[in-house]
């Protein structure tokens, strides 16, 4: 993934670990599992930055589903 526009070097990092996780594994992470990988105290830190990627146009979610963000 190229270095998206309108990111801070925080969120384009968050980005890459959601990047990096689904290419590992097949499917994408748990908030638990993103707030491991980052150092987030909180998994309303993760979904925070979630929902601000999603608004961005970098990613979404498939409604009632687990695990179901996908990256555009």
């Amino acid at each position: 993934m190229d270095k998206k526009k309108g990111l801070t070097p925080k969120q384009y990092e968050f980005l890459q670990v959601i990047q990096s996780f689904i290419k590992s594994n097949g499917y994408a992470p748990s908030y638990e599992e993103l707030k491991q990988l980052t150092g987030l105290n909180s998994k309303s830190a993760v979904h925070q930055r979630m929902y601000l990627l999603k608004n961005r146009g970098y990613l979404d979610f498939i409604p009632h589903s687990s695990r179901s963000m996908y990256l555009l």
